[in-house]
């Protein structure tokens, strides 16, 4: 699962994330969208953050 997250870009994620349907599936999105900007910007700024 770990893996399949990876895979997906954040443009990808705000696709699905448009596309969910229940409340669940939103939130879900959400989630991995945020968790994915946050692992983004600790490249950026080169320390944990998280």
């Amino acid at each position: 699962m770990f893996k399949d997250f990876l895979s997906y870009t954040i443009g990808e994620l705000n696709k699905l994330l448009a596309e969910a349907k229940t409340r669940e599936e939103i939130l879900f999105y959400q989630r991995l969208i945020s968790l994915k900007l946050g692992l983004a910007q600790e490249k950026v700024v080169g320390k944990e953050l998280l």
